[in-house]
């Protein structure tokens, strides 16, 4: 591929990377399984009363409950309309697919006012396994805050904690016992930003500067090797940090992926071919990282709970990297497209000789 062929490869590459964050917006960050970053939380407080080996706890950022059971008979969780939801045992986890839970928890704030008539609390329950594993994880509406806006409470100071949902509770019979999942719903508030900003700006500022220097492809090529390693560990994150299926995860990260794969391609590109013919593909590397690994997941630098299973400082400093060593390679590689005139040659002084037969 020639060099203007690269160049525009890489002009192509902004328009369209630009494109889909546009257009795309939160759904183009790496929340896998639907999970972004937000500043409410839901705890488990536990199961009333006690049962050895039955546990609950929230997974997915809290927007989500599992239910595990471990002993040698089945439980069964119920609807919101008192209606069996969930079998949970020794056999196998089962779905009454009758319960209006099925329809309303498709989605965390419910689209329709009522469940089509196919799901009916008070028909015949009707079965269908859908795990082997005796532990079940779905989203449950009574332990989120549900409403669009924030609670009052939150609006007049959300610099603070609040519990926006006090003692919730899901109802499980076991063996004819009834039991009570419990927790709370919180909002905690997030971080400032700037600091996290401020240093996106000056890793930009100092990559630019440092590239203008005769070690700019040194100073390129390990701008290159930490902006894969510290997406890599972003992706791991994100990866631990959800219940999704593997496809979803994979789905939800494919931007990182590729941005991974761009920047192991421009730092071979730099080692094995002429530096200066580079420069293309390392522009398009910088602003796949800049675009998929920062802005893409910017919300995470000022919220509180983030989709990441590394700490959540560690997780903002990926995006931090992303963002900040992502422009600085833009700006670099921007300023050496152009190659340096090939040097001319000098004539040689004084007089010709002259060749005698």
């Amino acid at each position: 591929m020639t060099r203007r062929a690269l160049t525009r490869a890489a002009a192509a590459t902004c328009l369209a990377l630009v494109f889909l964050v546009a257009t795309a917006g939160p759904a183009a960050a790496h929340g896998v399984g639907g999970l972004q970053p937000t500043n409410y939380t839901t705890t488990v407080k536990g199961i009333e009363p006690k049962v050895p080996g039955l546990h609950a706890r929230a997974v997915d950022l809290g927007s989500s409950i599992e239910l595990r059971n471990d002993t040698a008979h089945e439980v069964v969780v119920y609807g919101y309309q008192g209606e069996p939801y969930l079998r949970i045992g020794p056999g196998g986890t089962f779905q009454n697919t009758r319960s209006p839970a099925v329809f309303l928890n498709r989605t965390r704030i419910p689209q329709h006012s009522a469940p089509p008539d196919q799901y009916d609390a008070k028909a015949q329950p009707q079965w269908r396994k859908i795990s082997d594993a005796s532990v079940a994880v779905w989203h449950d509406h009574r332990t989120h805050w549900m409403a669009t806006e924030d609670p009052p409470a939150v609006r007049r100071d959300p610099g603070r904690r609040h519990v926006v949902i006090r003692d919730w509770e899901i109802p499980v019979r076991d063996q004819g016992r009834k039991l009570v999942v419990t927790g709370d719903a919180l909002w905690v508030p997030g971080p400032s930003p700037l600091p996290w900003v401020l240093g996106a700006v000056a890793l930009a500022i100092g990559v630019a500067l440092l590239a203008r220097t005769r070690a700019w492809i040194g100073v390129v090529q390990a701008t290159l090797a930490v902006l894969i390693v510290s997406e890599t560990i972003h992706v791991i994150g994100a990866w631990q940090a959800t219940t999704a299926s593997i496809p979803s995860r994979a789905f939800a990260s494919i931007y990182s992926f590729g941005g991974v794969v761009v920047c192991a391609l421009a730092l071979w590109w730099l080692k094995r071919r002429d530096p200066w013919a580079a420069t293309p593909v390392v522009l398009i590397a910088g602003l796949f990282m800049f675009v998929a690994g920062g802005l893409a997941d910017v919300t995470a630098l000022t919220r509180s709970q983030i989709p990441t299973s590394l700490p959540a400082g560690l997780g903002r400093l990926t995006v931090t990297l992303a963002l900040g060593l992502g422009a600085g390679l833009v700006i670099a590689a921007a300023s050496r497209l152009r190659a340096p005139p090939a040097p001319r040659r000098t004539q040689p002084s004084g007089p010709v000789p002259t060749l005698v037969p």
